[in-house]
């Protein structure tokens, strides 16, 4: 077998045979790969059309990321770094540019901006330290995904690091399921009195929780996520009912949230919560 075809192929294009050489020697290995990575870079024709269809700030006023379209995502596989391509930013000196949001620090989170180029990415090597890997393509995403979807599979979180929360979202089930996940959080932060205060003062003042709890700061800095003070100062001048009245009032039918009479009623079940279905 000549090692020339061999060398040009991809790692999806490699045989049985081809594939056993290849995991036997780093050399033809490292050279599929980088056949494999190049290949991922190419401007398929689905992706020229998006690049037509979204220029810059194109989806600018859009805040529900169900609705948010998705050309690629490119991810560092070694490390927490990821770039989404939302929008064709420009084309200049031969390179394409984008738009979309990044992760390139997992202590920072997700943020919107300019991405590097096509070009840029493509050249960045990881070093001998993680065997010359590179920027790889996630072949998962196709071209026209959702932000929605794509967040979802890479990390929730970044739906709330890119302000693109509950309130964005039409779906009432999707509104539902991230009220349980702000009650969740809430509950890794407070203790089960003051837990319960909260869910009193939600039903009593027909309040929410973004009223007491900051999901973003939740994220930075959990010592200021929760309004305590505004709690303590509340139950100052009301009385609070206790545990069992608590859960009489909300058997009626007030005006608190369905995931807020779940979350209380959990807690008759033992201290650990369980919302079902994750976001």
């Amino acid at each position: 077998m000549s090692e020339k075809p061999l060398f040009k192929k991809t790692q999806y294009e490699l045989t049985e045979e081809e594939r056993i050489i290849v995991e036997n020697s780093d050399p033809l290995y490292l050279m599929v790969y980088n056949n494999t990575v190049d290949q991922m870079y190419e401007l398929t024709p689905e992706m020229k059309q998006f690049m037509e269809k979204y220029p810059y700030r194109s989806q600018d006023e859009i805040r529900d990321p169900r609705q948010i379209k998705v050309m690629a995502h490119f991810f560092n596989p070694v490390a927490c770094q990821d770039w989404i391509f939302t929008e064709h930013y420009d084309h200049q000196n031969g390179q394409n540019y984008f738009y979309g949001c990044a992760r390139l620090f997992d202590d920072i989170g997700w943020e919107w901006g300019v991405m590097p180029s096509l070009e840029e990415l493509k050249r960045i090597d990881l070093g001998p330290a993680f065997g010359h890997l590179r920027i790889e393509r996630d072949m998962s995403v196709e071209v026209g995904d959702s932000l929605y979807n794509v967040l979802m599979g890479i990390d929730q979180n970044g739906l709330y690091d890119l302000g693109l929360m509950s309130r964005n979202l039409e779906d009432p089930d999707l509104v539902s399921d991230f009220e349980k996940q702000k009650f969740a959080l809430l509950r890794n932060v407070v203790d089960d009195e003051m837990f319960d205060k909260v869910v009193c003062y939600l039903n009593r003042e027909n309040a929410t929780i973004d009223d007491v709890f900051d999901i973003d700061s939740y994220y930075y800095d959990r010592d200021n996520c929760f309004d305590e003070e505004k709690i303590n100062d509340y139950f100052e001048t009301h009385e609070f009912p206790g545990y069992d009245a608590l859960l009489d009032d909300l058997a009626s039918d007030g005006p608190i949230d369905v995931s807020a009479k779940e979350a209380i009623k959990a807690l008759g079940k033992g201290n650990s919560m369980d919302f079902g279905k994750e976001l």
